[in-house]
Protein backbone atom coordinates (compact mmCIF):
# COMPACT_ATOMS: atom_id res chain seq x y z
CA UNK A 1 0.00 0.00 0.00
CA UNK A 2 2.78 2.52 0.80
CA UNK A 3 4.43 1.52 -2.74
CA UNK A 4 0.88 3.14 -4.53
CA UNK A 5 0.92 5.77 -2.28
CA UNK A 6 4.51 6.98 -3.13
CA UNK A 7 3.91 6.22 -6.85
CA UNK A 8 1.13 8.22 -7.37
CA UNK A 9 3.22 11.58 -6.55
CA UNK A 10 5.94 10.08 -8.45
CA UNK A 11 6.48 12.59 -11.84
CA UNK A 12 4.53 10.89 -14.72
CA UNK A 13 8.17 9.84 -16.38
CA UNK A 14 8.32 7.52 -13.12
CA UNK A 15 4.69 6.46 -13.15
CA UNK A 16 3.86 2.79 -14.51
CA UNK A 17 2.76 4.44 -17.96
CA UNK A 18 1.79 2.08 -20.66
CA UNK A 19 4.88 1.86 -23.08
CA UNK A 20 2.75 2.75 -26.25
CA UNK A 21 2.20 6.38 -24.88
CA UNK A 22 6.23 7.21 -23.55
CA UNK A 23 6.89 7.85 -27.05
CA UNK A 24 5.69 10.75 -29.96
CA UNK A 25 2.81 9.78 -31.24
CA UNK A 26 -0.46 11.58 -32.79
CA UNK A 27 -4.09 10.82 -33.04
CA UNK A 28 -6.07 10.38 -36.06
CA UNK A 29 -9.93 11.32 -36.10
CA UNK A 30 -12.42 9.59 -38.55
CA UNK A 31 -15.66 10.45 -39.57
CA UNK A 32 -17.90 9.66 -41.99
CA UNK A 33 -19.27 13.38 -44.12
CA UNK A 34 -22.87 13.23 -41.48
CA UNK A 35 -20.87 12.99 -38.32
CA UNK A 36 -18.06 15.65 -39.47
CA UNK A 37 -20.86 18.14 -40.46
CA UNK A 38 -22.55 17.84 -37.32
CA UNK A 39 -19.59 17.33 -34.90
CA UNK A 40 -18.79 20.70 -36.24
CA UNK A 41 -21.80 22.55 -36.62
CA UNK A 42 -21.32 24.79 -34.09
CA UNK A 43 -17.82 25.96 -35.50
CA UNK A 44 -18.43 25.45 -39.26
CA UNK A 45 -21.40 26.72 -40.69
CA UNK A 46 -23.05 25.92 -43.81
CA UNK A 47 -22.44 28.65 -45.95
CA UNK A 48 -18.45 28.71 -44.29
CA UNK A 49 -18.21 25.43 -45.63
CA UNK A 50 -19.76 26.20 -49.16
CA UNK A 51 -17.13 28.82 -49.66
CA UNK A 52 -14.20 26.15 -48.20
CA UNK A 53 -15.78 23.25 -50.15
CA UNK A 54 -17.69 24.80 -53.29
CA UNK A 55 -20.54 22.33 -51.97
CA UNK A 56 -24.08 24.14 -52.07
CA UNK A 57 -25.15 24.26 -48.61
CA UNK A 58 -28.20 22.68 -49.27
CA UNK A 59 -26.34 20.13 -50.16
CA UNK A 60 -24.07 20.01 -47.09
CA UNK A 61 -27.71 19.95 -44.88
CA UNK A 62 -28.99 16.75 -46.62
CA UNK A 63 -25.44 15.28 -45.93
CA UNK A 64 -25.32 16.50 -42.24
CA UNK A 65 -29.18 15.28 -42.04
CA UNK A 66 -28.48 11.65 -43.70
CA UNK A 67 -31.09 12.56 -46.18
CA UNK A 68 -28.32 11.90 -49.02
CA UNK A 69 -24.99 9.61 -48.93
CA UNK A 70 -21.92 11.54 -50.40
CA UNK A 71 -20.14 9.87 -53.46
CA UNK A 72 -16.61 9.13 -52.64
CA UNK A 73 -15.57 12.04 -54.93
CA UNK A 74 -17.35 14.54 -52.66
CA UNK A 75 -16.17 12.96 -49.53
CA UNK A 76 -12.53 13.54 -51.17
CA UNK A 77 -13.30 16.97 -52.17
CA UNK A 78 -14.79 18.06 -48.68
CA UNK A 79 -11.76 16.02 -46.88
CA UNK A 80 -9.22 17.75 -49.25
CA UNK A 81 -10.46 20.86 -49.15
CA UNK A 82 -11.27 20.97 -45.10
CA UNK A 83 -7.22 20.28 -44.48
CA UNK A 84 -6.19 23.15 -47.14
CA UNK A 85 -8.23 25.26 -45.10
CA UNK A 86 -6.68 23.90 -41.83
CA UNK A 87 -3.04 24.82 -43.77
CA UNK A 88 -4.17 28.28 -44.50
CA UNK A 89 -5.13 28.88 -40.90
CA UNK A 90 -2.15 27.19 -39.38
CA UNK A 91 -0.11 29.80 -41.15
CA UNK A 92 -1.47 33.04 -40.34
CA UNK A 93 0.72 35.13 -37.94
CA UNK A 94 -0.80 37.86 -36.51
CA UNK A 95 1.24 41.05 -35.54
Amino acid sequence: MERMSRNASAPLSERNVPEVLKHNFHLVYKFDLSSFLNAYAGILSKSGLEVITGINQKQLWHYANGNSKPRKQTIEKVSESIRNFGKELAGIEFV
